[in-house]
């Protein structure tokens, strides 16, 4: 006898995984307006007519060439090239309705223009359930006023927190606010409603689109007591821990500089022209702040605060809270950080003499960056650059670091720049490597640097040359390869200091 099995015969978890596969679950946000004429735009887009092309991507799909995108560079309707969420689901029967609207609202994200009309009354069309199931929501306010008008009115950002405060399940909902405040005197039109939230698992605000420090601030706060992280004990004894504990906390800050992405080629602190440039904030958006493009929580960026932005921002305050706790950031800082020198040698000089012997004699990595610009930006004649590098910098290299602990690199950065600034400064390959060989001599001629505990040479035209030149320094005997340097054919050309490329599989030669 034949049985006929359904569709709700399958186990729940099978028939739910069916679902996220058939596209209720978006790693998009869905905006609760422009959702319903999605069909209509994608169709609308050029470049989607061309049937033989393959289809767009989802911008928001984890792939490298993603990392390129960043926050508010995309037109709101063509944000994703997502097909629309498949509503018809819901039409099937009662069980598949309630699977599939528990799975929509609990797992996607949701974005709301609350300056539009048709959002606001979408919005408070929803059901209870559905509010009570969403977990991610981000809301657009817009420009609070202009021309000291109020354009979305007072008692309608008032219902939006209400309906958020008494309808949805704070304790599970990550919250994101969105808002251009002109004026600080209508700042309390966003503030005040919005100490209605609390106990929301996660949160995130911008206050105004331009930084301001003020506003941060502000901003700071909203998030600290709607996440309920106000009135909570302080005061951790932190110095009562031991010093290695303390340390080893201190190197999961931002004291120390990590290659966080593909879009950061410096893998450590670049000191430029002798300025530090950890406390220049990043000009594009980490992409983490919030779940949406449309909306940046970078605090360099805008008046915001965001717990989940990973922006590098060098924590100066560690240095203003005790002297303690600025000597031991301060071990940190220089015992676990990559300094990458760029720029004329004065300048790298006077970095170098402004820090105290002490610290100095912590640093472990340094890597001189001299690019084939330097080929003409430092002069043969004693009075140029090399004259600087072998006169001041190297002698003082030798005498106030701990060279026996000292990681040296010399590179002339990304393989591409090197090859783009050999024709545009019409420089002879001759010049350029009788430039390398002057700044490795003064390493050569002081037998000090024999000592160094790795000697490391990136050389993006005169690859061959590389293992010789750190033979001159180190001895005869030396093998870069062995101390952890990565072989020409392996490394990435478009980073510098061997950033590896797991798709060259060459031990020698050059792949660009």
């Amino acid at each position: 006898m034949v049985t006929t099995v359904s569709f709700l015969d399958l186990p729940r978890n099978v028939r739910v995984t069916i679902y996220g596969l058939a596209g209720i679950v978006r790693q998009c946000p869905i905006d609760l307006v422009r959702e319903s004429r999605r069909g209509a735009v994608i169709r609308a887009i050029p470049e989607l007519q061309q049937t033989r092309l393959p289809r767009p991507i989802c911008r928001y799909s984890p792939h490298p060439w993603q990392e390129q995108w960043l926050c508010n560079e995309l037109p709101m309707d063509h944000e994703c090239y997502c097909d629309a969420i498949p509503l018809q689901l819901l039409t099937c029967c009662r069980t598949v309705y309630h699977e599939v609207h528990d799975l929509l609202y609990a797992h996607n994200v949701f974005k709301l223009s609350w300056w539009n009309l048709p959002a606001r009354e979408t919005f408070q069309r929803l059901s209870a359930g559905a509010l009570a199931a969403i977990t991610a929501l981000q809301v657009d306010l817009g420009s609070i006023e202009r021309r000291d008008r109020m354009i979305v009115a007072e008692e309608d950002i008032v219902k939006l927190f209400d309906i958020v405060a008494t309808k949805c399940t704070t304790t599970k909902l990550n919250f994101t606010l969105a808002c251009d405040v002109l004026e600080r005197k209508h700042i309390g039109v966003v503030t005040q409603p919005f100490k209605r939230l609390t106990n929301l698992q996660s949160c995130a605000v911008c206050l105004a689109v331009m930084p301001d420090v003020s506003l941060g601030k502000l901003a700071k706060q909203m998030v600290l007591a709607a996440t309920d992280h106000v009135g909570r004990a302080t005061g951790f004894p932190f110095l009562k821990l031991p010093k290695e504990l303390r340390q080893q906390i201190l190197e999961h800050t931002d004291l120390v500089v990590r290659w966080r992405d593909h879009t950061w080629a410096d893998d450590g602190l670049v000191i430029q022209d002798g300025l530090h440039l950890a406390d220049n904030k990043p000009n594009h958006c980490c992409r983490r702040c919030t779940r949406s493009h449309a909306f940046c929580c970078c605090p360099h960026l805008t008046a915001s605060f965001s717990a989940a932005c990973a922006c590098f921002i060098f924590p100066s305050a560690f240095f203003r809270v005790s002297h303690q706790f600025a000597t031991e950031a301060r071990e940190v800082f220089f015992a676990h950080n990559r300094f990458i020198f760029t720029g004329p040698p004065a300048g790298t000089l006077a970095f170098l003499r402004a820090q105290p012997a002490p610290m100095l004699r912590l640093i472990r990595r340094i890597d001189f960056q001299m690019s084939t610009a330097n080929v003409v930006n430092w002069p043969r004649p004693d009075d140029g650059g090399l004259h600087a590098w072998r006169t001041a910098v190297v002698p003082f290299l030798a005498a106030h670091l701990q060279l026996a602990n000292l990681a040296l690199a010399i590179d002339t950065g990304p393989a591409h720049d090197t090859y783009r600034n050999l024709f545009a400064l019409d420089a002879r390959r001759a010049d350029v490597r009788d430039f390398h060989h002057a700044v490795i001599a003064p390493l050569g001629a002081d037998p000090r640097f024999r000592r160094l505990r790795s000697f490391h040479v990136f050389w993006a035209l005169f690859n061959d040359d590389e293992a010789a030149a750190e033979r001159d320094v180190m001895g005869p005997a030396y093998d870069s390869v062995r101390q952890g340097k990565i072989p020409y054919g392996r490394r990435n050309p478009n980073f510098p200091h061997g950033v590896p490329d797991p798709g060259l599989a060459w031990e020698n030669g050059m792949v660009v």
